[in-house]
């Protein structure tokens, strides 16, 4: 059979010259990569056997013709339309990897040509750039999320970069000292240092702190909870609700100007611009390697401090219970009021000392409006069961 060739050549900057077959059956252009730096006999022979397979109609061929010219950025629409249809909102962090690391690395390669040592080159190239072990862990996420869908939509036959060893990123154990609090608490301003708080007795993100609705707050028999929506990540979970201990209500009331409904705190209407303010107050108040994120360690060892149990712990900071257990564990009056007790135990405790709590006290009591109606003697319910330290904090009304 004559069957005529046209190989087109190209110079690429990382890997050297790519063959690239330019060929037409029955009303279709087939332009697969064949491969890069091949000798013309080799080249050919590639050719060739990829034209019989297509000419014979072979579906393994006409998909590994359309896979040979699918690129990692042809990819990009299929990860984003899966990013929205799991209801995933946050797109900076991943977007910013996609955008600054992995299309410069990988760019317009066909993803088929992308194999487990190319993963590796982009380790050492991060790894050279003063990269973080856990930073290119992330990276890596989201690569893998790329090709697995790929593999599962079939435009690509498998993902070539499992293989890829990655370093071993040290896991954080940095917790807040009592002294580092109180610098932040000069130097924050009253909301940040509210959030701070937030953080310190609910074990929150951040993200989810700036997040939280006034709608959220609800009465039980008990005292106030916050009743949390379903997180969008399977990975970064938190417990459906949390009780409020008096530190952490008075921290989502005081000096609010309370609507119907809305977020609690409005200033920040993303992520990036609250972790600038979070940084800009650790060094005027000289507090060095402290994440906001460290809060919540910080949150953790101090009900371990205080010998909580690990079961309540793990369910305070919304992780998962080890096996099946989770499935068959659906909570109770009883396992709220041990969750009660833990939080009212950490209000209690030294580790909240007076110094860092007196900023939420103020002489005059602050009125909300729109949340309830007044209760008797103008003091509801829930502030009589204030820390005598908060009691003055404010007056609140809750249904």
């Amino acid at each position: 059979m004559d069957i005529k060739i046209q190989i087109r050549t190209r110079r690429t900057q990382r890997h050297g010259v790519a063959h690239d077959l330019d060929y037409r059956w029955q009303g279709k252009r087939y332009r697969p990569l064949l491969g890069y730096n091949l000798s013309p006999k080799e080249a050919e022979r590639r050719a060739f056997d990829l034209i019989k397979r297509i000419q014979r109609g072979e579906s393994g061929a006409t998909r590994e013709a359309v896979m040979a010219t699918f690129t990692f950025r042809d990819a990009l629409p299929l990860f984003w339309n899966s990013f929205e249809a799991r209801g995933r909102i946050d797109q900076v962090r991943p977007r910013g990897i996609i955008d600054h690391y992995l299309l410069p690395f990988f760019g317009d390669r066909p993803l088929t040509s992308i194999t487990a040592e190319d993963g590796l080159n982009y380790v050492v190239a991060r790894l050279k750039e003063k990269a973080t072990a856990g930073t290119i862990r992330r990276e890596f996420q989201v690569l893998h999320r790329i090709l697995n869908l790929c593999v599962a939509y079939e435009k690509l036959d498998r993902n070539r970069l499992k293989a890829v060893e990655l370093p071993d990123a040290d896991k954080r154990t940095r917790v807040a000292e009592h002294d580092e609090l109180t610098a932040l608490k000069k130097k924050a301003d009253p909301e940040l240092w509210r959030i701070i708080l937030l953080a310190l007795t609910t074990g929150l993100r951040s993200s989810r702190i700036l997040s939280i609705d006034r709608n959220w707050i609800r009465r039980h028999e008990d005292g106030l909870w916050l009743h949390l929506p379903p997180p969008k990540s399977r990975i970064k979970g938190h417990p459906a609700s949390i009780p409020l201990n008096s530190i952490a209500v008075a921290a989502l009331n005081v000096d609010v100007q309370a609507l119907a409904d809305g977020r609690v705190f409005r200033r920040w209407k993303h992520i990036r611009s609250f972790r600038k303010l979070w940084e800009a107050t650790c060094r005027r108040a000289k507090v060095v390697d402290l994440h906001f994120h460290d809060l919540r360690h910080t949150f953790t060892t101090w009900l371990q401090r205080l010998d909580v149990s690990y079961e309540i712990r793990q369910a305070l900071l919304g992780h998962k219970m080890p096996g099946l257990t989770a499935e068959y564990s659906h909570g109770g009056k009883e396992w709220q009021q041990k969750l009660r007790q833990a939080v009212t135990k950490l209000a209690a405790s030294p580790f909240l000392a007076n110094d860092l709590v007196d900023s939420l006290v103020y002489e005059r009591p602050i009125k909300t409006v729109g949340l309830s109606k007044s209760l008797k003697n103008g003091e509801p319910r829930a502030a009589r069961t204030l820390d005598p330290r908060l009691k003055r904090a404010m007056l609140y009304q809750l249904s």
